[in-house]
């Protein structure tokens, strides 16, 4: 049987059919598929395996160790070093006051006190307690500072307006520092406000160092006046060493040696409130440096007789008919060093009322006539001198070659010049004098002829007069060691051109050779001028301070000189002044003909443009040895002779008796 369904041979099977075929297009979709993210991967056995538990106490173990540190820092700062930060906290709860302190001695060259250090009972007010600054800073007082200040205005018989100024004027250089309301106040007004200070808040009774002047109004021309530095002056630091609102030397030497005077300010520490209220009373953490002392060259007896010559000398000046001589001025002055044994004014300033009494001040301020005491004429006052220049003016002759000692000129009733006639006092007289001759009885016509011949120099460019005068010291400020002095006029062509728009003429070279026209000097640097004359040359720095008196020692001060300049025949100077003094026609030899000891000196009769006359006299002594220098100048006195030689014999009767130490 056969199988049909085999193939048989021949017999080909019939082909499968073969299966679709499929073929796949993936077309994007607009829906972007699902991100499948693993959010951790953990094996379970981490969990509760023993590495787990051991990194787990690791990070307990290193947290317990660094609470640990830290308490055990903070046991450290709180027990074992807490004393320094418990006392910073209490710096945190008190305010640091500055107090004043006393300022050092000033005493003479024989150590004789002329400034010492008192003590000053004062009522001071606490700016907190009474008030507060308001939004534009300025202090104003609150409802128990208006009470407070209304009865203690009362009871000083002050305006309280006033006392809230002070404590205003307090506040500005120092909030925080107790502000003196009531200087210089009565005794039986400390004692009430210290018996009754609970019902006055606020105020205090206290002393504070203040300046007594044993002598009294003696050196008001040089001991100077306090006051509280001011913001100009802080700011110009014109003081580096001092500090805002704090009491300084303004004048004289409490000003040119205050680095050496000032006590500076002792420390004080108060406990205050949160709110910076007082809540104690003062206590002084640091005492303020010992101040020095200084020593000056003044010799106060000489002072003290150089301020009565000049009053003697206006009383002559009174009986001789200048009425107007009211004021004048003495230098007393060792011509070898500069230093200074006198420096005398009248109208004198009293450094002990300005200090006690506000008024005082006040007072010369509002002065509208005569010369004030707040001008110290020794330094300060600018006078024509007269004769007294004719000297300066003979050197610049005889170092130009015009002159010799010998050669002789005449002198005459008058002069014309310019069609101008200038007179001599000696109308009458008509003599050939040499120079010494011509200084001898000043002769005013002898000097004219030297003033044309230095007009017609000074045509050709030399200045002779004007130069020699600098040289000696005048037309500038002679380098004294208090300030405020006066550097005077020493006239040029220049300076008349430029000062007044006029043309110098012969008449004006006339004139300055008799110390006339616009010359200016004050009596120190006249004295300077004739200490160069006296000493062969040398140009002193005049000084009033001597020596820095320290705990540890003195130390001298040194002054050296300005300049040294070679003199042309000064014998016949020397001999013309000594011939004044003492010869038969001298201008001063009615003074000191008698005199015991041999004085050179030149009277000066300047005429001004107000009132009577000036009246001169400047010199030395001994003649031939000179040990002292004494120039003195009475205003409106007249003749030089008349007042100032008068005064001038005073001083040196009281300086050879007793010389100073110096």
């Amino acid at each position: 049987m056969t199988d049909l369904g085999a193939a048989g041979p021949g017999i080909q099977p019939a082909p499968r059919e073969q299966a679709p075929r499929v073929i796949e297009i993936r077309v994007p979709s607009s829906t972007p598929r699902p991100r499948q993210e693993m959010l951790s991967h953990v094996r379970a056995p981490w969990f509760g395996g023993p590495g787990f538990y051991a990194r787990v106490g690791v990070f307990w173990l290193l947290a317990l160790a660094l609470f640990a540190v830290l308490g055990l820092r903070l046991w450290s700062l709180q027990v074992l070093h807490s004393g320094p930060f418990r006392r910073a906290a209490a710096t945190q709860a008190t305010r640091t006051v500055l107090l004043p302190a006393p300022r050092g001695a000033i005493v003479d060259d024989r150590g004789r006190p002329l400034v010492e250090t008192g003590a000053e009972p004062v009522v001071e007010a606490d700016p907190s307690t009474l008030g507060a600054a308001d939004a534009a800073g300025l202090w104003q007082p609150n409802r128990l500072g208006r009470r407070v200040l209304d009865e203690l205005a009362g009871l000083a018989r002050m305006r309280a307006t006033t006392l809230v100024g002070r404590i205003r004027a307090s506040f500005r250089s120092d909030p925080f520092a107790p502000a003196v309301v009531v200087p210089h106040a009565p005794a039986a007004l400390t004692a009430f406000l210290a018996e009754r200070a609970r019902g006055y808040p606020g105020l205090s009774t206290t002393s504070l160092p203040t300046r007594v002047y044993p002598s009294g109004s003696l050196g008001g021309t040089f001991l100077g006046l306090l006051g509280q530095l001011s913001p100009e002056e802080l700011a110009r630091r014109k003081l580096p060493w001092a500090h805002a609102g704090e009491v300084v030397g303004q004048s004289g030497v409490e000003a040119s040696y205050d680095r050496y005077l000032n006590g500076g300010f002792a420390v004080a520490r108060e406990s205050v409130d949160a709110l910076g209220r007082p809540q104690g009373q003062l206590h002084l953490a640091a005492e303020a440096k010992p101040p020095d002392s200084l020593q000056l060259t003044i010799d106060t007896r000489l002072q003290r007789v150089a301020q009565q010559a000049i009053r003697h000398g206006i009383a002559l000046a009174h009986q001789a008919g200048y009425g107007d001589a009211n004021a004048g001025a003495a230098v007393v002055m060792n011509p070898r060093t500069g230093a200074l044994y006198a420096l005398a004014s009248d109208p004198e300033l009293d450094q002990a009322a300005a200090a006690n009494d506000p008024a005082y001040l006040q007072r010369l301020l509002a002065r509208r006539s005569g010369q004030s005491a707040l001008v110290d004429l020794a330094t300060q006052g600018l006078f024509p001198t007269g004769s007294a220049f004719k000297p300066i003016v003979a050197e610049a002759a005889l170092s130009a070659g015009l002159i010799t000692p010998t050669s002789t000129l005449p002198c005459t009733g008058s002069l014309t010049v310019g069609g101008i006639v200038f007179h001599n006092v000696e109308s009458w007289i008509n003599e050939s004098l040499t120079l010494p001759e011509a200084l001898e009885i000043s002769c005013d016509t002898w000097f004219y002829q030297l003033g044309e011949r230095f007009y017609f120099r000074q045509l050709q460019g030399n200045l002779d007069v004007q130069r020699w005068a600098r040289l000696l010291g005048l037309g500038h400020t002679t380098g004294l060691d208090i300030p405020g002095e006066s550097a005077g006029v020493v006239p040029t062509p220049s300076w008349l051109e430029r000062s007044y728009g006029a043309t110098w003429y012969e008449g004006q070279s006339v004139n300055l050779a008799i110390g006339q026209g616009y010359l200016d000097v004050t009596p120190l640097q006249l004295a300077v001028a004739y200490s160069a004359l006296a000493n062969g040359g040398t140009v002193v720095r005049p000084h009033v301070a001597s020596a820095v008196l320290t705990p540890g020692g003195r130390k001298q001060l040194s002054f050296p000189p300005v300049r040294r300049v070679a003199l042309v025949d000064v014998n016949a100077i020397r001999e013309g002044l000594y011939l004044a003094a003492h010869g038969p026609g001298g201008t001063s030899t009615s003074v000191f003909g008698t005199f015991a000891i041999p004085v050179a000196g030149k009277t000066g009769t300047a005429q001004v443009p107000s009132g009577s006359d000036d009246s001169w006299y400047a010199s030395w002594a001994p003649a031939s040895n000179p040990k002292v220098v004494v120039v003195v100048v009475i205003e409106h006195g007249g003749f030089g002779a008349d007042a100032a030689a008068p005064a001038a014999r005073q001083i040196y009767q009281a300086f050879f008796e007793h010389p100073p130490a110096g």
